[in-house]
C-alpha cells in the first residue's frame, strides 16, 4: 500500500485539471491513509487548496515542469500522471517510482476523458471501478460571500469567453433575448451585465452559489464551464470542434453538440483538425459547428429541468 502518492496534472489547461479530479478523489478513497499530493499549474492549483483529500498542492512553473516533477518524485512511492509531455514518463522510469504514466492507450473516440482515466487505473488495481464525477471543495464562507455578488432571484450566468477562437459561440446576443432575467456574464462578449472581477476560487464559489439558488451556467468547451459543473451549478456546455461524447459534461450537466456529422472533426487528434489553431473553418466563414447551435436550442436546454 503506498504511503505517499503523487498525481501529476500538467497538460496545461484548467479544464484538464477538472477532468483529472476523479483520479485525485478516487485515489484518496482507495488509499485513505496515504499522503496525497497534486502537482499542477497555477491558477488551477488554487482550486485544490481547501480540498480535504489533498495533503499538499505543488505548483509547477510553466517551462520548468521537468524540474518540478523530479523534485516531487524524491518523496513519492506511487505516481499517476495524466501528462506524457515534458518527458514525464521517462523521468518517472529513470527514478524507479512505481506508477502509471500512460492514461491514453488508444481509447475509443466516444469515451469521456475522465471515465477513461478511471477505467485504466481500475484495471491497474489503483482505483475502484465506480466513477465519481469531478467535484470542487469550497468553504461555506466562500460560497456565502460569492452569493452576495449575484443578482437577486434565480440567475443564469453566461461564460462567453474561450481560450481559442475556434470555441467561441457566435449567438450570445440572441440568446440573451430568450432567457428570463436575471442574466449576467463572466467577462465581455454578451449584452448581459458583467459580474465584478474575482479570482478563480471566487468564480468557483459564485458558480456554487448559482447552483444553490437553482440557477444555470452556460458556456463553451472551456475551463470555467467545467469549473461551474464541478462546483455544483447546473451547466450547459456548447461543443463545436470538440466531440461532446468525449469532452462533454457529466450528468446532470447538458452537453450540446453543434454539427454532429462534421467530416473535419478528429476526436482523437483535435489539434490536427484543419480549424483548430486559427479557427479557419472549411465549411463557413465562422466555425460552422458553433453556428449550427441555435440560440433557441441553447435556451431550451437552459430552462429544461430533469
Amino acid at each position: 500500500m503506498p504511503d505517499r502518492i503523487l498525481v501529476v496534472e500538467l497538460l496545461g489547461g484548467l479544464g484538464d485539471l477538472v477532468m483529472a479530479l476523479p483520479v485525485v478523489h478516487g485515489l484518496a478513497a482507495r488509499f485513505p491513509r496515504a499522503e496525497l499530493r497534486v502537482l499542477t499549474h497555477d491558477p488551477g492549483a488554487a482550486l485544490l487548496d481547501s480540498d480535504p483529500t489533498v495533503t499538499e498542492v505543488l505548483r509547477a512553473a510553466r517551462g520548468a515542469e521537468p524540474e518540478a516533477v523530479a523534485a516531487a518524485l524524491d518523496d513519492t512511492d506511487l505516481v499517476v500522471s495524466t501528462t506524457r509531455l515534458h518527458g514525464i514518463p521517462e523521468l518517472v522510469a529513470e527514478h524507479g517510482t512505481p506508477g502509471v504514466t500512460d492514461l491514453w492507450r488508444s481509447p475509443p473516440p466516444d469515451e469521456p476523458v475522465s471515465r477513461r482515466y478511471v477505467r485504466i487505473l481500475a484495471a491497474e488495481g489503483l482505483l475502484a471501478r465506480w466513477y465519481r464525477p469531478p467535484r470542487l471543495h469550497l468553504t461555506a464562507a466562500e460560497v456565502a460571500a460569492a452569493d452576495a455578488a449575484l443578482p437577486s432571484g434565480v440567475p443564469t450566468v453566461l461564460v462567453p469567453g474561450a481560450g481559442m477562437s475556434v470555441k467561441v459561440w457566435p449567438h450570445w446576443a440572441a440568446l440573451c433575448g430568450l432567457l428570463d432575467a436575471p442574466v449576467v456574464a463572466v467577462g465581455p462578449g454578451t449584452p448581459a451585465p458583467e459580474l465584478p472581477p474575482t479570482d478563480l476560487r471566487g468564480l468557483a464559489a459564485r458558480f456554487a452559489a448559482v447552483g444553490c439558488r437553482g440557477g444555470t451556467v452556460i458556456g463553451g468547451d472551456t475551463g470555467p464551464t467545467r469549473v461551474a459543473a464541478a462546483a455544483g451549478a447546473r451547466t450547459v456546455g456548447l461543443f463545436g470542434p470538440t466531440l461532446a461524447d468525449r469532452y462533454g459534461l457529466d450528468i446532470p450537466g447538458v452537453s450540446l453538440q453543434g454539427l454532429p456529422g462534421c467530416p473535419h472533426r478528429l476526436p482523437t487528434a483535435i489539434t490536427e483538425q484543419v480549424c483548430w489553431w486559427e479557427a479557419r473553418c472549411p465549411l463557413a466563414p465562422l466555425p460552422a459547428c458553433l453556428v449550427d447551435l441555435s440560440p433557441a436550442a441553447v435556451a431550451a436546454a437552459a430552462t429544461r429541468r430533469p
